[in-house]
């Protein structure tokens, strides 16, 4: 048989052989023609069942010529999505909204694909009402050649356009740093108008490479050093170097006792988006505390059964139509749990946070003063966790300077010393980038390193036309 034989050949070819030299290594061998088995394997495809003359055929591999046939397929449908694999059409659209210039992440792609909001789960389906039922050369149908497997993350993504931009010689421009960073303001509630312009001078002055693409896999993302950016020209501008702001904010809660929460804070400290002309350092940890709270990296299908059950249907099992035993069963179904989640509703009011106590106040502001009369322990308790060690506020600073964190090594471990200022900083920007906090700690550090060697340079230059004889 034909197929055997090319099976054959490809697996004695595969074979390991030990080398002429006798030093026992093993050595993969490799086909001498490189196109071959794609030959063969187009061959087998469009020959089907014909078997060229004077060959017979044993009763006993009649069914050999098919399952040697599905092999072929298997080995021709991997080879394929290989070469060109289908998450490369994410990688593509995102390429696309880069050279656009606009600020769209891929982190807004990995969503949307998930969600269902951008084609790709799913498209499979609108690609077989296009192409129609598979030919009989090609028996693979769409599901097969189109359904993805999985759907690669953010990080992954920004490589793969990466490679795709060099494997095509594409020049690309740095991201578009106003953009992303005038988004992540507005979505953290912080004042555009005052911190975007100290942010551009960085980025200006020191063009970090990480804000370019790469093919790298295991370099910092893009975005990453955007918010890099934004952290030291904040720490810059409201001077968080360790004073102690957020322990004196807890103090101050502590000691009001039982009052409302927006009865201790200013006019501009009032955490409603709002700002006003006078927004400092305490209005602006409140802002990030606040903006952390409300930052929501969850899907939209798991907020609650229904948009489940419909992501389900639409996307993850998409073509699938049920009997009408089923669709009954399922709407009984529907209906016992939404009586259930109404009689849950109702309870939730009536014993819910809405009602007052005796003195006035809501309980939502005794939980808030109980938080706070604890606030330095649980953010201790949280650094801890994710590898910081807190350091108390600086009494008597020796300057009035930037302050440089370093990274330790601690019973084994890499541990990073920082304030509970700093920490509030860099979590709110971490958890709206979607990275850990101590990749985002990694970037600051990095960006802090790469000034200082600017500013050391520009010191050198000075000093040397300074010394230049006259």
């Amino acid at each position: 048989m034909w197929t055997r034989k090319v099976l054959a050949e490809d697996a004695s070819a595969q074979r390991p052989k030990r080398s002429a030299s006798g030093g026992g290594d093993v050595q993969l061998s490799q086909l001498k023609d490189k196109n071959k088995l794609d030959q063969h394997m187009w061959f087998l495809m469009c020959a089907g069942e014909q078997k060229p003359q004077g060959v017979k055929r044993e009763r006993a591999d009649e069914a050999s010529p098919r399952r040697d046939r599905r092999r072929v397929e298997f080995i021709y449908l991997r080879s394929s999505r290989k070469m060109l694999p289908l998450y490369s059409t994410l990688s593509v659209s995102f390429l696309a909204c880069h050279i656009a210039r606009e600020a769209i992440l891929p982190t807004d792609i990995y969503k949307w694909a998930m969600e269902g909001k951008l084609p790709y789960v799913a498209a499979f389906t609108e690609v077989d009402r296009l192409l129609g039922s598979p030919g009989k050369h090609c028996p693979l149908n769409a599901r097969q050649l189109f359904r993805p497997v999985r759907v690669i993350g953010a990080w992954q993504l920004e490589a793969a356009a990466g490679s795709i931009a060099q494997r095509i010689g594409l020049q690309l421009p740095s991201v578009n740093f106003y953009a992303i960073a005038q988004r992540y303001l507005n979505e953290l509630y912080l004042p555009v108008e005052r911190i975007l312009p100290h942010a551009c001078r960085i980025y200006e002055w020191a063009m970090p490479p990480e804000l370019w693409l790469s093919s790298n896999p295991a370099r910092i993302p893009t975005r990453v050093c955007v918010m890099a950016i934004l952290i030291v020209a904040l720490r810059l501008q409201y001077n968080i170097n360790g004073q102690g702001i957020w322990e004196e904010i807890c103090e101050a809660a502590r000691n009001a006792g039982g009052s409302d929460r927006d009865a201790n804070l200013s006019p501009s400290m009032n955490l409603d988006g709002g700002t006003s002309a006078e927004f400092g350092t305490r209005e602006l940890l409140w802002t990030l505390v606040h903006g952390y709270d409300k930052i929501d990296v969850a899907h939209d299908y798991s907020k609650d059964l229904h948009s489940y059950l419909r992501y389900c249907k639409d996307v993850v099992f998409p073509g699938i139509a049920c009997s009408v035993e089923e669709e009954h069963l399922i709407g009984i179904f529907q209906d016992l749990y939404k009586g259930r989640e109404d009689e849950n509703s109702k309870g939730h009011t009536r014993n819910g946070l809405n009602k007052r106590g005796r003195d006035g106040t809501s309980v939502g502001a005794r939980y808030f003063s109980a938080s706070s009369s604890s606030g330095i322990q649980s953010i201790k308790s949280e650094m801890e966790d994710h590898g910081f060690c807190y350091m108390p506020p600086r009494k008597w600073p020796r300057s009035d300077g930037y302050l440089h964190y370093r990274r330790k090594t601690m019973t084994g471990r890499l541990v990073c010393a920082g304030h509970a200022d700093y920490y509030l900083l860099i979590r709110s920007f971490a958890k709206l980038a979607e990275v850990d906090i101590m990749v985002m700690h990694a970037s600051v550090l990095k960006l802090e390193r790469r000034l200082g060697w600017i500013e050391e340079r520009i010191g050198r230059s000075l000093d040397a036309l300074q010394n230049l004889p006259t």
